[in-house]
């Protein structure tokens, strides 16, 4: 009886002694699982600066709104040499000019008026007079105005009388008045004869004279006019549109550069 509470005694002290070693070992927490860090916002890598934009304008060009520039055109002799439809009456100075200019007109148009009055003048004295200038008047009467297509019908009548500088003149000069009356006519017969402005009539009702304003018109289309004035200079086989009005400073600067090329 003895011996089995010894043998039993035993047993249990040996359980004990092993239970001391080998449960701290099993209480021990396990290390947490290594988790990696959320990635942080990606940066978003700038975009690369956008290349400058040129301002470079055609090199003699001053500096306006464009209509758009025209492509050159082949100038084997002079800068008229290949213009068509010029009609005549309404082009002014030499052919053989080394600069032609086409100036895309509206008589009701105010800004019309302001390069009339304020460029053109000086224009014909200084450049057209003398050689360097061979200036074409272009028809382009714009549809918001009401008169300009009849004005356009009567200064061409004129211009096949070589009556068309003072016709112009008179246009331009009273254009307030017959814009709000429409009194196209009147303005026009203040300033020819009774048989001039007879004549005039008669051209102007014949119905010859639209299909001529009517090229001119198509040809702004062309070179993509979208305002009046609109000038374009020709010059060694260079197109240069020009739309509003110039100055008669920077007309002389421009003209002079163009003339100076080599």
């Amino acid at each position: 009886m003895n011996r089995r509470r010894i043998l039993a005694a035993i047993i249990s002290l040996t359980l004990l002694v092993l239970g001391a070693l080998f449960l701290p070992s099993l209480h021990k927490n396990l290390p947490p699982p290594s988790i990696a860090p959320p990635p942080g916002p990606v940066p978003i890598s700038a975009a690369p600066p956008a290349a400058p934009v040129s301002a470079e304008q055609p090199p003699l060009l001053p500096s306006a709104p464009l209509a758009t520039e025209a492509a050159p055109l082949a100038t084997p002799q002079s800068a008229a040499a290949t213009l068509q439809d010029v009609d005549p009456h309404k082009a002014f100075g030499s052919k053989s000019a080394p600069v032609v200019m086409e100036v895309f007109s509206d008589y009701q148009c105010p800004a019309c008026k302001t390069l009339y009055t304020t460029t053109n003048r000086l224009l014909m004295d200084n450049y057209v007079s003398m050689g360097k200038v061979y200036l074409i008047h272009r028809d382009f009467p714009l549809a918001m105005h009401a008169y300009s297509r009849i004005a356009a019908r009567y200064a061409r009548a004129a211009a096949e009388m070589s009556k068309i500088e003072p016709v112009e003149q008179a246009l331009f000069q009273n254009q307030e008045k017959w814009e709000q009356t429409g009194d196209v006519d009147g303005t026009v017969a203040a300033v020819l004869s009774a048989s001039e402005m007879n004549k005039v009539r008669a051209l102007v009702k014949g119905g010859t004279l639209e299909p001529l304003i009517d090229k001119d018109f198509a040809l702004g289309q062309m070179y993509r006019v979208n305002q009046t004035p609109t000038t374009v200079f020709h010059c060694k086989g260079q197109t240069y549109p020009y739309a509003g009005v110039m100055t008669y400073d920077t007309m002389k600067q421009f003209l002079e550069q163009l003339l100076s090329q080599k």
